[in-house]
């Protein structure tokens, strides 16, 4: 009554109507029986993907903290350091409002190079003057001078600047004196 495999095995129109035709009449038979079977499974494989994920989640925001934990410590270090170079050094010589203004205190005399080294040519009247306006500017950081720069006069900032581009040409002193002049 029904085809045997061997007999529709050569024949074309028969292999069609065995993909075509008998192929899902057995595949709706069969699916009513396993059913039940099929549910299970898709219920097991849905529940373990489930928990896959969460793990692969868990993973990936514990990576997440260790990164964002990790930026943070290097930001907090970087403005560290900026704070830092910002502030007067502990080496740095205090001085008074008064001796940066310009007063006529004598001020300590600025340390005199080691004749080892050759110190640059600096005009005389300028290192006078500018060691008026900041005393010890000559061995100061950039760092030290620039908060020191907001308590001169208008006159003293451009002696500092004719002083500082003759000689080390700091661009942050340079750049803070064009400020404080604005």
């Amino acid at each position: 009554m029904g085809t045997s495999k061997v007999e529709s095995s050569g024949d074309p129109v028969g292999q069609l109507l065995d993909l075509f035709l008998y192929a899902p009449i057995g595949l709706i038979a069969r699916s009513a029986d396993a059913l039940p079977e099929i549910i299970a499974l898709g219920r097991t494989r849905s529940s373990n993907a489930r928990v896959v994920g969460q793990f692969a989640l868990g993973a990936t925001n514990a990576k997440a903290r260790e990164a964002v934990a990790d930026a943070e410590a290097h930001l907090s270090a970087f403005f560290r350091i900026v704070a830092d170079s910002a502030s007067p050094s502990k080496n740095a010589r205090p001085t008074s409002a008064a001796n940066q203004k310009g007063s006529t205190e004598a001020s300590p005399a600025p340390k005199k190079p080691s004749p080892s080294k050759p110190s640059p040519k600096k005009p005389k009247k300028s290192v006078a003057t500018v060691q008026n306006a900041i005393s010890g500017y000559d061995d100061m950081t950039a760092a030290e001078i620039l908060p020191r720069l907001g308590l001169l006069s208008a006159k003293q900032l451009a002696v500092v600047e004719t002083y500082e581009q003759s000689q080390r040409a700091r661009k942050t002193i340079l750049n803070r004196i064009r400020q404080l002049k604005a």
